[in-house]
């Protein structure tokens, strides 16, 4: 289906776009803070880090590689338990998958941290596909990356939207492709982007349909 927009596909980051990482992650440190009796704060907590990369961290601030296992394993756990996507967005992934609009994650984590966080917010039905880390040799900014998403959807640049919460992973790099983007400003610590921004995620609806 082509909308009076011209869009026919989204293409969606991952955290902060769809759910609200921040929030999980604060509330998972908070957590482990409780448990372990010692300051774990947001200077430590890697916000938009892969899994792979945290156990070397935990290690390095707890010190004993037991309770820095212990902690690793229950900051993981709380921190996919207190994933949320935004409010609002099921209903826009629905009303764009209702309207024959064709839907795309496309990630810089690695899999074992996006297929879980999809699955247990129930939004991975709503994809035509899931690209992560390991989907290409290059990952956001590059153009290849891009490049190789509009040759899986078969359409034109002009034909596709990029959302993201990163102006220049997501909304500026989508833009030297020629892809349409909006900057998910909701979940993004960022200025927001002067050309077109999302302030909630309706708005999503409101730039496609």
């Amino acid at each position: 289906m082509t909308t009076s927009s011209g869009i026919r596909a989204v293409i969606f980051d991952m955290d902060n776009t769809l759910h609200n990482l921040h929030a999980a992650a604060q509330a998972a440190a908070d957590a482990v803070s409780l448990f372990c009796g010692t300051e774990f704060t947001l200077h430590f907590t890697p916000l938009n880090r892969d899994r792979p990369s945290l156990p070397g961290e935990f290690k390095d601030f707890f010190g004993d590689e037991k309770t820095a296992s212990q902690a690793f394993s229950l900051y993981y756990m709380l921190e996919l338990q207190c994933l949320r996507e935004f409010d609002g967005m099921r209903e826009v992934l629905q009303s764009l998958k209702d309207a024959g609009i064709r839907l795309v994650v496309l990630s810089n984590s690695d899999g074992h941290s996006v297929y879980p966080r999809l699955s247990l917010m129930g939004l991975d039905g709503f994809f035509d596909a899931v690209f992560v880390r390991e989907s290409f040799a290059e990952i956001k900014p590059s153009p290849a990356v891009f490049s190789h998403v509009l040759d899986f959807l078969k359409m034109d640049a002009a034909e596709v939207l990029m959302v993201g919460d990163s102006r220049k992973k997501d909304v500026a790099a989508a833009r030297a492709c020629g892809i349409s983007a909006m900057h998910a400003w909701y979940g993004s610590w960022e200025d927001k982007d002067k050309l077109c921004a999302a302030e909630i995620p309706e708005d999503i609806l409101s730039r496609v349909l």
